[in-house]
Parts: structure tokens; C-alpha cells; sequence
């Protein structure tokens, strides 16, 4: 899914399938719960979706923010192009959404530009070399903070995922994501220990169902 010259039809078939994957295992919940805990007190929220992929995160957290009377904008950046045109085509026009290609390990975005910058389910596809330069630039524009969702590697994992994509997820190019993706993801004190590399703020992390984690770094927004 990551590499180029995808078939257009064939992508957003599985991001749609990601999609609902996100919906009924936990991981909009997560990002949900966290976008609350660190923005409850803002009006007004400007919030970097990095490695946005089908951008269903940020239209559920625009959707959130209107219920509780908050002004939410989305700068939804992802490296393939290709993803941020499905993405913009399923996006509401009244959504503040922009859609930016970019290189998340070298954010077009000036320091502290943003008042949050979250990743789901994209930073196993990163060398640890790379995952850390990564976080390094999420802390770097997060003027709040960041918040990372992700998956645990582990052999239950494994398993797990095993399990899932034979007979549940049967779509080709989803099943070799998963399982490649489980494979490569970081353990959870791993995860700690690189965001601590990367200089992140009062560090907290936590698990949640289905093999899936997360860490956040919020700083005092004084």
C-alpha cells in the first residue's frame, strides 16, 4: 500500500477497508479520546494528521469538535498523492481539511505551527532511524504536544492478525499489511524509549485493546 504506481480503484478499495477496520477495533476511539484529552480546553484547534492516509481520523475529530462547539482544523499530509486525492474526494467541502504532500520525517511546518500533531497507524512503516526523526518533527510543531496510536509487536500479536486477515479481512493487499505490519511495529517499551529519544514532553503511554498502543507528549501551553 505504501509504494507508488498503485492502481487508484484498488487503493481506495483498501483504505476504505482500513477505514473500517479503525471503526470497529478501537483505534478512532483512541485517537478520539486523546485529541479530547489534550485540546478539551481550546476553542480553536489546529491539528496535524501526519500520515493521514484516507483521512477518516480527522473527519471524525472535525465531526467531534462540532458536537462540542469546537473550530477544528485538519493539515492532513501523507507521501502519496494518490491517497490525499481519495481522501479529499471523501471529505465534506465544509471540513477544514487541507491536504498536503510531505515527507513526515521533514515537515514543511514551522516549529510549534500546529497546537497538536498525531499519527495513527503508520509509524511501524518507519525504520527506528526514521521513526525517530519522525517524532522528533511532531514534537517539533506541536505546540501542545503530539499523540502517537500504534500497533504492539508482540507473539499474541502476531497471532492475533494471523487469525484476523484468514478469516475475517480476506482482501489481498490489506492481509499483507497487516502481517507485515505487526511484524514490524514497535513494543511497547520501545515506543516509550523512542519517544524519550525524541525529546517528547511529559511522556505518558497506555494499551488498548486489540494489540494497539499509545504514547502521548504534552507540554505546558504557556
Amino acid at each position: 500500500m505504501d509504494l507508488p504506481h498503485q492502481d487508484k480503484d484498488a487503493l481506495q478499495k483498501d483504505l476504505e477497508h482500513l477505514a473500517g477496520l479503525n471503526k470497529t477495533f478501537g483505534a478512532r476511539r483512541a485517537v478520539g479520546a486523546l485529541f479530547h484529552q489534550l485540546t478539551a480546553q481550546l476553542r480553536r484547534v489546529v491539528l496535524v494528521d501526519l500520515a493521514s492516509g484516507y483521512s477518516d481520523h480527522g473527519r471524525n475529530l472535525i465531526a467531534k469538535g462540532k458536537a462540542r462547539k469546537q473550530d477544528v482544523t485538519i493539515l492532513a499530509l501523507d507521501f502519496q498523492f494518490k491517497t490525499l486525492q481519495i481522501a479529499r474526494d471523501a471529505t465534506p467541502r465544509d471540513h477544514k481539511m487541507f491536504f498536503i504532500q510531505a515527507d513526515a520525517r521533514q515537515l514543511p511546518l514551522r516549529t510549534k505551527e500546529a497546537d497538536l500533531v498525531f499519527c495513527s497507524l503508520a509509524l511501524h512503516h518507519f525504520s527506528e532511524k526514521d521513526a525517530l526523526a519522525v517524532l522528533r518533527e511532531m514534537t517539533r510543531v506541536g505546540r501542545l504536544g503530539s499523540a502517537c496510536v500504534d500497533l504492539v509487536r508482540g507473539r499474541l500479536a502476531a497471532i492475533g492478525i494471523w487469525l484476523l486477515t484468514t478469516f475475517i479481512v480476506r482482501d489481498p493487499m490489506v492481509r499483507h499489511d497487516a502481517r507485515l505490519s505487526i511484524r514490524r511495529a514497535f513494543t511497547f517499551d520501545e515506543m516509550k524509549t523512542l519517544a524519550q529519544r525524541a525529546g517528547w514532553p511529559s511522556i505518558r503511554q497506555i494499551k488498548f485493546f486489540w494489540f494497539q498502543q499509545a504514547v502521548t507528549g504534552r507540554r505546558d501551553s504557556r
